[in-house]
């Protein structure tokens, strides 16, 4: 049997996943999404300091873009 912090965990990542696939957000909205979540239920504040560069996910992301205009 899962413990309570497993089963919560599962439930966490069933829902980022869901909305990952279902929504126009990116990881960086849902990530300051639920920091903000965080933060207001326990009225505190989390520091979070990603361990990507917002510069590299977007040229990871824009990888054959370019290519596909040019078939259209």
């Amino acid at each position: 049997m899962k413990r309570p912090e497993e089963m919560f965990e599962h439930e966490l990542s069933a829902v980022f996943v869901r909305w990952w696939e279902e929504s126009d957000l990116d990881e960086l909205q849902m990530s300051q999404i639920a920091i903000d979540v965080i933060e207001r239920f326990c009225d505190t504040t989390v520091e979070f300091d990603a361990d990507f560069h917002l510069d590299e996910m977007e040229e990871q992301n824009n990888l054959g873009y370019e290519d596909e205009q040019d078939i259209e």
